[in-house]
């Protein structure tokens, strides 16, 4: 029986198939970064989170019923669990939904009424090939949870947290999620932490990732991979190095777009650079050769700047850069903050899955007659 000793300091992994929940715990255990868990059977975690156990954070199967006698759900013990942290009746630290794809379309898909609940969402089904990643995700939550308990509450320092001055924090920061991020921290610490790690260290906007990255400088993924080393010492000044900066390397959006205009020979804006041309620039000014992106065939034009969300709600997920002048706009599910970008599909992709009432018609209209 797991008591409250065995999971203070330790994340706590509730789950009803023992052996199942005992294979990712070693699997995790041997990440490069390992971490501890303990695991408890939905009973046993509801007892021992809703009276004051402090892990350093849940992973939460979705479907909680094979245990006998179990009815509810593990939406419903976040639910309860993030009631209590509000309250102050218990501690703060990050949930994280961890489940197979059946459970989450069979209870979930197509309502975000859950989505607040967790601080980020992870396919069991990837582990084994993903686990690396899953942890500095699941180490970054951590990390942002306990940055955003040493400030008193409501009191934000914002150079401290996004480890930038004043004048970046006025440039390549939104006022919006300043307000949210100060708001919620007023109210509880996983309101202030569901802000960041959602809507600012996830999604691209403010910041993007590796993949987008490089895709926003035009360059072909094998270029750049080999001539990484050159293209990250470029970055390196627009790097984003403040809270959760662990959870995945990101760098900010708007100093990606100054660094360029900073090159002798940039002569316009880079969204508004087709690939080839960003390709060329960076080459004379890295002093390395580096191939332009090529576009595939289902994803038209020359200035790529998104990515495609249908394909990379694919599994496996697959990164397809779209041109906005020829992307699908998608209407999500849950409402974006302005600070996180658009989301889009490519024309080709949308075209194989019409039935997505997400796609916006005109766009798929104009396009298909376009393109034809």
């Amino acid at each position: 029986m797991v008591d409250r000793s065995d999971v203070d300091g330790k994340w706590l992994f509730v789950d009803d198939d023992d052996a199942s929940a005992a294979s990712y715990r070693d699997a995790f255990a041997e990440a490069s970064d390992p971490l501890e868990i303990v695991i408890a059977r939905p009973s046993a975690g509801r007892e021992l989170l809703l009276t004051g156990a402090h892990p350093k954070g849940v992973l939460m199967d979705v479907e909680l019923s094979g245990e006998a006698g179990e009815h509810g759900t593990g939406l419903g013990l976040a639910q309860d669990i993030r009631a209590l942290q509000k309250s102050g009746g218990i501690p703060e630290y990050p949930i994280v939904r961890f489940a197979n794809i059946q459970p989450v379309q069979k209870n979930v898909s197509g309502d975000p009424a859950s989505d607040d609940l967790f601080d980020d969402k992870i396919n069991k089904a990837d582990v084994g090939k993903r686990r690396d990643e899953f942890t500095r995700r699941i180490l970054g939550a951590q990390t942002v949870y306990e940055g955003l308990l040493a400030f008193e509450k409501g009191k934000l320092d914002f150079k401290q947290l996004f480890k930038i001055d004043d004048q970046h924090i006025e440039e390549w920061l939104h006022p919006g999620l300043l307000s949210r991020l100060e708001d919620g921290h007023t109210h509880a610490t996983h309101v202030a932490a569901g802000a960041f790690i959602r809507s600012f260290l996830g999604p691209p906007g403010l910041l993007v990732g590796q993949h987008l990255l490089i895709t926003r400088l035009g360059i072909d993924p094998e270029s750049a991979k080999e001539h990484w080393k050159t293209i990250a010492s470029f970055a390196d000044g627009f790097a984003y190095a403040g809270l959760g900066c662990g959870f995945s390397s990101r760098w900010w959006s708007r100093g990606l777009e100054l660094a360029w205009m900073s090159l002798k020979s940039a002569e316009s804006p880079l969204a508004s650079t087709p690939a080839n041309e960003r390709a060329e620039v960076l080459s004379k000014e890295l002093g390395v050769e580096l191939g332009a992106l090529k576009m595939p065939g289902v994803s038209p034009g020359d200035r790529p700047w998104r990515w495609c969300q249908l394909s990379s709600e694919q599994n496996p997920p697959e990164f397809l850069p779209v041109d906005p002048k020829y992307g699908v706009r998608i209407t999500p599910r849950a409402d974006l903050p302005p600070w996180v970008d658009p989301i889009y599909a490519s024309i080709g992709v949308a075209l194989r899955n019409k039935e997505d009432r997400r796609l916006n018609r005109r766009d798929l209209d104009r396009l298909a007659a376009e393109l034809r």
